[in-house]
């Protein structure tokens, strides 16, 4: 859905979900602006049991004048326009309106009952992402209005507990290009944490429960505002003993979750992802993520586990699904440090890597040798400074690594065709990491295929493993069952991970 197919509609009412956040306010706050700019007779509302009180709150929308109002009644518009929300959901006052449309970046409960106009991206981290995107395409000039790009800032940073948990590259994009009120910001993010939420936080960190064997730490605490878990995750990894942490609250009929690491050989997105798989969706980056699990879901892992009937699901039953996929998180791993590490091949066969056709960037026609570069793609960012001659690699599941130009040289064979990038979701690009300006990669790429007396060990994975690559010392390539050990025939200290999906498409067996 484009913006532009609902200006056929005279009357709008944008509504945001009961309740609402920095994020639905801000959201709302762009479409409001966009549909104002042409003309059309629009409202910005929310209804539910009372009006907006949180102070950060406040103190946005009396700043910047937003023009949000809390009714109980409404006349029937043209156009009901959900913002960071979904029509028919719990927390949405029911409205009518002639046409619904949704616009949103929560999870779909149930895609039968939404309306043919909708526009939702599910892996966004905030609502205000989609909404400056949206806007973006439509043409309207978003960094002009530094009121409406610090309040969508402000929107993704409380969406994502201070902009901790980002996964997404839109996400990051917006970031990085917003140029926000900086006094103004400052002010709204030391407004955040009242008298009762302090009390949360004291009376979580008095009960939280640490696991001395893998030294991680589970807590629960009372509903509360996402941030107010960060806080409490934040200061639970503070501890001496404590190298991992979740935090969690029962919330919309889940439970919402903050993680933490202070170790390298535990990323926060990835443990975040093995504690969410199968029940619910997760976000963020090396050091802090987040998540939502479905309550559903969440009763339908504790009846299978411990077959006693759990719906609803209790926070107690919560917190023993988290401490149990906590230990066997631990427990079912290996990690490989290549700086120490020796392969046994005799348990590995030997592959011939085969000429399948892949990218490649040289960093320094995008930009000078001795600049520091940030690639950004769906994965997340990688950073490198650009030395002579190195190479931008472009994999076949578009995955992005850099090679050196000794290494290219004996490895790879340039080839004439021009380098085709399959249809994907987010293009990769690239930016001066100090300056922060953005370049696309795509149209520097050329073709090329590995030489053919390029050769690997490798074996088959039957448990998860990280692997420190020689390349990469304090991130770890992860591979799960399935997945192969590779090492390089010339080098076997170069150890690495190759995934399943692409492992019989890139080598033979010989």
């Amino acid at each position: 859905m484009k913006l532009e197919e609902l200006l056929c509609f005279d009357s709008i009412v944008i509504l945001c979900h009961n309740d609402p956040d920095a994020d639905a306010i801000a959201s709302g706050y762009g479409l409001y602006l966009y549909f104002q700019e042409h003309h059309k007779k629009v409202r910005l509302v929310y209804g539910g049991r009372s009006s907006i009180r949180k102070s950060n709150l406040t103190l946005l929308v009396d700043t910047y004048r937003i023009p949000i109002e809390y009714v109980t009644e409404l006349d029937t518009p043209e156009l009901l326009l959900t913002v960071d929300c979904q029509y028919g959901e719990g927390n949405v006052h029911p409205f009518s309106g002639k046409t619904i449309a949704v616009i949103d970046h929560h999870q779909v409960k149930d895609p039968e009952k939404l309306p043919a106009l909708q526009e939702i991206h599910s892996n966004y981290g905030s609502c205000s992402t989609l909404v400056w995107q949206m806007l973006k395409e439509a043409g309207y000039d978003v960094e002009q209005n530094q009121k409406l790009s610090t309040a969508l800032y402000y929107g993704l940073y409380m969406d994502t507990s201070k902009l901790q948990e980002i996964s997404h590259p839109m996400d990051k994009d917006m970031r990085d290009i917003l140029k926000v009120d900086q006094s103004t910001l400052i002010l709204l993010q030391n407004s955040n944490l009242s008298i009762d939420e302090l009390e949360i936080v004291s009376q979580a960190l008095e009960h939280a429960d640490c696991n001395k064997t893998y030294r991680f730490a589970v807590v629960e605490a009372a509903p509360c505002d996402p941030n107010i878990l960060g806080i409490i995750s934040d200061m639970l990894n503070e501890v001496d003993i404590i190298d991992t942490c979740i935090a969690y609250c029962m919330l919309n009929g889940g439970a919402k979750l903050s993680v933490r690491t202070c170790v390298k050989e535990v990323r926060a997105d990835e443990l975040a992802a093995f504690v969410s798989a199968g029940l619910g969706s997760c976000g963020g980056h090396t050091r802090k993520a987040g998540g939502f699990l479905n309550g559903v879901r969440l009763a339908e892992a504790y009846e299978t586990m411990y077959h006693i009937p759990a719906n609803p699901i209790s926070g107690s039953q919560v917190h023993e699904i988290l401490n149990q996929r906590m230990e066997n998180y631990f427990a079912e791993e290996e990690w490989i440090d290549t700086a120490s590490y020796l392969p046994d091949l005799s348990t590995m066969d030997l592959y011939q890597k085969l000429q399948a056709p892949i990218g490649f960037v040289k960093a320094e026609d995008i930009f000078p040798v001795g600049t520091e570069i940030k690639i950004r793609m769906l994965e997340g960012d990688f950073e490198i400074m650009v030395t002579e001659g190195i190479q931008i690699m472009i994999g076949i599941e578009h995955e992005i690594y850099p090679n050196s130009k000794a290494y290219f040289q004996e490895h790879y064979t340039v080839l004439e065709e021009p380098y085709l990038f399959d249809e994907h979701e987010y293009s990769p690009t690239v930016r001066d990491a100090l300056t922060s300006e953005p370049k696309p990669l795509l149209p520097y790429a050329k073709s090329c295929v590995p030489k053919g007396e390029s050769f690997i060990y490798a074996r088959e994975l039957s448990h998860r493993t990280k692997v420190f690559t020689k390349w990469d010392k304090d991130k770890y390539m992860l591979g799960m069952p399935g997945d192969y050990l590779a090492a390089s025939k010339d080098d076997t200290k170069d150890v690495y991970i190759v995934k399943k999906e692409v492992f019989s498409r890139l080598y033979r067996k010989i």
